[in-house]
Parts: C-alpha cells; sequence; structure tokens
C-alpha cells in the first residue's frame, strides 16, 4: 500500500508583490504546489493521501481558500482515501472548514486502520508530555503521523533539544515499539533517528519565507513493506532571490520573488522579476548555515 504524505501546505498564505500579473496572488503558488503533489501521488499509485497538518496557513482561513481546498481534495478523494490531521496553524481544528463526507478529518488524536496497516494520529500538542499521552492511549501503531518537532531536527540557525522547547519530543515521548514517525511542522525536510524511531519530514511543499528560500520542496510517498518505506518526491517551487548589486542580477529569472538593495528596483522588473515587499536586509542575506552532512540517513 502507498501513502502519500503531504504537509505545511499553507494555503491561502499571503505576500506582497509588485510586478507580478494581475490578479495573481501568492496563495496561487501554495494552491498548486498541493496539486502537483496530488498529480505525483495518483501517477505513482498512493492510495492514500495522508496531510500531516497545517493546511491552511491561518486557523480562519478565507472562504475562497476554503472552497478552493475542498475542490482540490474531493477530486482526489475520487482515487484514494484522503486523510487530515490539523497541525498548528490549523489550530481552530479541520472539520468545520471541510465537512465533505469523501474526506476523514481527525482533529483528535485517533487510530485509523487501512488495509493491515494501522495509522495513529496525534495533532500538534503544545507540550510534549501531553502528545505522549495522547500517543501512548493509541495502542500500537505501524505508522505515527505526527506535527511536532523532534529533538535533533534542524531548521536554519536551531537544532531542536528535548526540554528546551516546550513542544519538542525525545524519545522517552514515544510509544513502545514506535519505528515510523511521518511528521510534519519544520519545513525543512529531513530524517532525523529517535532511538529505534526515524522521523521523516518531507518539509513543506512551497517556500514560505527567505529562510527557505533554497530548500527542496516535495512530499513523501510510503510503503511500510519495503525496507526503507519512505521515498522523498521533489515538487517546483518558485525561486526566491536577493539582489545587492548589480552582478547579482544575473540570477534573476522571470517569476522570481526578489529583495533588491542597491539596483534600481526598474531592473529586477525589466528582467521579470516579481519585488518582494518583505524588502532586503543584508542580515537575512547572509548565507543560510550549512545544513548538516546527512539529515537523511540515504
Amino acid at each position: 500500500m502507498r501513502i502519500l504524505q503531504i504537509t505545511d501546505t499553507h494555503l491561502g498564505a499571503v505576500r506582497a508583490v509588485r510586478g507580478a500579473p494581475r490578479g495573481w496572488r501568492r496563495a496561487d503558488d501554495h494552491l498548486e504546489a498541493l496539486r502537483a503533489a496530488l498529480r505525483a501521488g495518483r501517477q505513482l499509485g498512493a492510495e492514500v493521501v495522508l496531510h500531516s497538518g497545517d493546511l491552511f496557513d491561518r486557523s480562519r482561513p478565507p472562504t475562497r481558500e476554503v472552497l478552493r481546498a475542498e475542490e482540490v481534495l474531493r477530486d482526489a478523494a475520487r482515487w484514494a482515501r484522503v486523510i487530515l490531521m490539523p497541525g498548528n496553524h490549523d489550530r481552530r481544528g479541520l472539520s468545520r472548514w471541510l465537512p465533505h463526507p469523501s474526506l476523514e478529518v481527525y482533529d483528535r488524536p485517533a487510530r485509523v486502520r487501512i488495509g493491515d496497516v494501522r495509522l495513529g494520529l496525534v495533532p500538534f500538542h503544545r507540550r510534549a508530555e501531553g502528545f505522549a499521552d495522547a500517543a501512548r492511549g493509541l495502542g500500537e501503531v505501524d505508522l505515527l503521523v505526527a506535527h511536532q518537532a523532534f529533538h535533533g531536527a534542524r531548521v536554519p540557525g536551531l537544532v531542536f533539544r528535548e526540554g528546551a522547547q516546550p513542544d519538542t519530543l525525545g524519545e522517552r515521548h514515544l510509544p513502545r515499539g514506535t519505528r515510523w514517525i511521518a511528521c510534519g511542522h519544520l519545513h525543512p525536510r529531513q530524517v532525523v533517528p529517535l532511538g529505534e524511531a526515524i522521523v521523516v519530514q518531507p518539509g513543506s511543499t512551497e517556500r514560505t519565507s527567505w529562510s527557505e528560500r533554497d530548500q527542496v520542496k516535495g512530499v513523501a510517498l510510503w510503503d511500510l513493506e519495503a525496507e526503507r518505506p519512505w521515498t522523498f518526491l521533489d515538487l517546483p517551487s518558485r525561486p526566491m532571490v536577493d539582489v545587492d548589486g548589480p552582478d547579482a542580477l544575473e540570477r534573476v529569472v522571470p517569476g522570481a520573488l526578489v529583495r533588491v538593495a542597491g539596483v534600481p528596483e526598474e531592473e529586477v522588473l525589466a528582467r521579470g522579476g516579481w519585488l518582494d515587499g518583505s524588502g532586503f536586509d543584508r542580515s537575512r542575506a547572509a548565507p543560510v548555515a550549512a545544513e548538516p552532512e546527512q539529515l537523511s540517513l540515504y
């Protein structure tokens, strides 16, 4: 059985941009990333679509984004079982926004059986002990689905440590016998060993901030009968480019989001770049701290 894990789509995300075509909204990129993920899953024979949190960017998503999401997910439900779990951005839950009977929405911890596979779904908890209690209450599962930071996980400039953040999970917070964890929440793709468990985080489907400008985006395809049961699938992402002088203009491609300083904005627009409203900040333009040599196990 193949399970397509999608996470952190952040539908409805907003950016102020100048130079984009009339009617374009950053939310369109996030919706297209979801569509691309579903197309890939269907082509590869996924029987289950599993969203592991932060479907929407806000806890009260705009009606337009709810309707667009429902249309796309209902279409996926024609060829796969669609299972949705909220993340921290979905803190009001998802069932109120997506009540359609073709979609399985679990706003609370749940144990779900798909054939011979037992999924344990535990939505985001603000405290590690709360997650641990909820996960242990589900009993033994084949794949634990979470939306948390785990000990040893990384984002640029930070390594998460159990006890340093109240919601970061360590090995002791996992139910006994946990082997595989399909996780959302952190946007860089990574695989984190945690005792006998392996935490797989495919990351967000589209870039949501400038710290993600060099990150590959995508999803994960699971087959629990395989020796290494996950495969990462890449998705296209809109380029994000810092321009701090004339020599950097060559990096601007049509449709790229651009932060600019020291160069007339008109030169960026003439190359087809779109000016990002966040502006250029030299402190943020410094090279992103290198990722560890291997976050994945392959």
